[in-house]
């Protein structure tokens, strides 16, 4: 007689990330909106990249989903927030010590689309333009949709043009004559121009 049994194996226990202040809601949509940097000082202060500098996410009590491969989410929650230059020093409950700051070191922070703070009406996020239709300028005929947006230095719309081609074109480029105005549309200037070659 065979034994079929299926042996066990231990594996590693993932350490979490410190600091966690709650459970995460598994249906949130979570919107990235800046990167954790490196300890500053030795009481748990750390340094921060940020997306949006004005934006009113950066403030005591706003929890945030931080991440780092290899490593399961934790919710962060702010104690406090100084925008200095050239980056912006943050603290983090429960965080008060420089070892246990430098375990959150390049973690992305994120922030549940839900709790997003609401926009004026000629204002938009980024994130909203995933989906969006292309419109050419001097046709104003669909050429293509938002697929993605790269994470690059200058931010690069990924557009998927009815062609089968692909085009990439930086969020700030002249190309573009309108985002934002209308919700789910973009306008761009001479699209094959940016065509990925």
């Amino acid at each position: 007689m065979t034994d079929n049994t299926i042996p066990k194996i231990d594996l590693p226990k993932l350490e979490p990330l410190p600091g966690s202040v709650g459970k995460m809601d598994p249906d949130a949509v979570w919107i990235e909106v800046g990167k954790v940097g490196r300890p500053h000082g030795l009481k748990g202060e750390i340094r921060l990249q940020v997306y949006n500098l004005d934006s009113d996410v950066w403030a005591p009590g706003q929890r945030l989903r931080a991440w780092l491969p290899g490593k399961p989410a934790v919710l962060l929650e702010i104690a406090s927030f100084r925008d200095i230059l050239p980056m912006p020093l943050a603290t983090f409950v429960g965080i008060d010590d420089r070892d246990v700051a430098a375990k959150l070191t390049h973690a992305v922070l994120a922030m549940d689309e839900q709790e997003l703070p609401e926009t004026d009406d000629d204002e938009f996020y980024v994130h909203e333009l995933i989906g969006a239709t292309v419109l050419d300028d001097a046709t104003r005929k669909p050429v293509g949709v938002v697929r993605a947006l790269l994470e690059t230095p200058s931010d690069v719309l990924e557009i998927s043009l009815n062609s089968g081609a692909a085009a990439m074109i930086p969020v700030n480029a002249d190309a573009i004559t309108e985002m934002g105005r209308q919700k789910g549309i973009l306008v761009v200037r001479d699209i094959d121009d940016w065509k990925d070659r």
